[in-house]
């Protein structure tokens, strides 16, 4: 990229930076198996006082959009028991769901008409009254081919739902190949990112047959960017298909299938998507309680359920672990936040934009970063681990030192490298607390993360490299009282 560079280096440097695709923070879609609230999973919840399912899970169920497979009609009714094959939850369903953070279920699956129309049309109004989209289902009936559209940051994500017609008894048609791809092309029209959620594939089978395999590869030549299944039960792996992810199936997440392991182990899935490229996946490993409860896991459990995926992961938290894509394309942020970095109780605005950083408040400009310099991100957390959050810059810059040059330095690097900045924001100024010099690899995201949960904050980086920014790893660094020391190696 930066090559043959002519005589003003930086002017350079910035007009190739400007000509990248400008975009805001990727998008986080959660996505998760499915979802079961009747029979078993309703009684166990009696039996210990119809306690909250997913108690243990909240915390990492959030994303701009929240995704699950909800594997029973919400409808009116008698009790469902155990040996039953029809499921029913209670009305109350749509809020529990909705507190537990999702904002986006799939219908499109084999018990959606289990109470018939009424049942299909009842589960819609309680979405609705919990204020949850759905896709996959009209009113009175399965199946349905319309997107459900949604605009982050400006980024429009088209979402359809499609099942496998001989998993149903409603239709006798079926959903023809011509017709599931005539969806797919036409949400490609007025959307960035098409995300497909496919419920198809033999039950408790941990190798996705042909059906699944025809059926994705099929939507991803007609547009799609991310395919997200379900039905099997079990978790099965991932596969990368003309540069775009097939997560053949997510396992349970909530049921009552509780006589193996296979049927009990799951996954939490948070992708990051800049426009439709997957910039990073995180997974986090669940295990469902013997109360029929998805709760986290680490360990040699967690580590058995990964292997499943086919994917290279790095441990990126007690109980997450991160995949980086081969195909990543390097992006101009535009990123704002509003944060109160000095806890005077006032929030600054935080700008960044064409490599700019400007921090103001509603009365003045407190700083903005100099012309010489081009910010590519910034993170507002405790990283050198005194209690107070710091403004943590990912900055290129002409020469190794800035402002903290060591006076026994005579002689610089001066090309152009990636910098790491730490800054407090005191008595309304920004202050320096550490810079480095030009970094070996050039960071292109950074987070902080109390990775062995001893109370201090980690940095997490995702490094590249200065010849090849598709060269990317996962490095793991600790604040050691005067600047940062590498703590892991991938």
């Amino acid at each position: 990229m930066f090559n043959a560079i002519p005589k003003d280096e930086f002017t350079a440097f910035k007009q190739e930076k400007m000509r990248l695709e400008e975009s805001p923070e990727p998008i986080v879609i959660t996505a998760v198996g499915d979802i079961m609230l009747s029979r078993g999973v309703a009684f166990k919840n009696k039996q210990v006082g119809n306690q909250d399912v997913f108690s243990d899970v909240k915390k990492s169920l959030d994303g701009d959009i929240v995704f699950a497979n909800l594997e029973n009609p919400i409808t009116k009714g008698r009790e469902i028991q155990l040996s039953e094959m029809v499921l029913r939850a209670d009305p109350d369903a749509g809020q529990i769901l909705k507190e537990a953070g999702f904002n986006l279920l799939s219908l499109a699956n084999n018990h959606t008409a289990d109470f018939g129309r009424k049942g299909i049309s009842d589960t819609i109004k309680y979405l609705q009254d919990a204020n949850i989209r759905w896709v996959g289902a009209r009113g009175d009936s399965l199946p349905s081919f319309e997107p459900q559209y949604f605009e982050v940051n400006g980024i429009v994500i088209a979402f359809l739902a499609f099942s496998d017609p001989s998993l149903r008894e409603d239709t006798k048609d079926g959903e023809p190949e011509k017709v599931l791809q005539e969806a797919v092309k036409k949400a490609r029209k007025e959307a960035d990112a098409v995300i497909v959620s496919m419920h198809a594939g033999a039950e408790y089978v941990l190798e996705p047959d042909q059906t699944q395999i025809k059926f994705a590869h099929n939507v991803v030549d007609a547009g799609a960017d991310l395919v997200l299944g379900h039905h099997p039960h079990v978790v099965q792996k991932v596969e990368v298909y003309k540069g775009k992810y097939i997560f053949y199936s997510l396992g349970n997440f909530v049921f009552d299938q509780l006589w193996s392991e296979d049927t009990r182990i799951s996954i939490i899935t948070k992708i990051y998507l800049n426009q439709a490229d997957v910039v990073k996946i995180d997974f986090i490993p669940i295990f469902i309680d013997d109360n029929a409860r998805p709760v986290e896991i680490t360990g040699k459990k967690a580590e058995k359920i990964l292997k499943r995926l086919h994917l290279k992961l790095v441990q990126t938290s007690s109980s997450k672990y991160t995949h980086l894509p081969d195909n990543f394309s390097e992006f101009r942020l535009t990123k704002k936040t509003n944060f109160d970095l000095d806890k005077d109780g006032v929030k600054e605005s935080y700008f960044l934009k064409d490599g700019s950083l400007q921090i103001s408040t509603e009365k003045k400009l407190i700083w903005q970063s100099p012309d010489t310099w081009w910010v590519d991100y910034y993170v507002l957390k405790d990283s050198n681990n005194d209690g107070l959050p710091e403004l943590n810059l990912l900055v290129w810059k002409k020469g190794s030192f800035g402002e903290s040059k060591p006076f026994w330095v005579t002689e610089e690097d001066k090309s152009i490298k990636n910098h790491l900045f730490v800054y407090k924001l005191k008595e309304g100024a920004l202050k320096p607390i550490w810079q480095s010099s030009n970094l070996d690899n050039p960071n292109y995201y950074i987070e902080f993360s109390d990775l062995n949960e001893d109370g201090e904050n980690e940095l997490i980086a995702i490094e590249g490299s200065y010849s090849n920014i598709k060269e990317r790893r996962i490095t793991f660094w600790k604040w050691n009282g005067w600047g940062f020391s590498r703590i892991k190696k991938q």
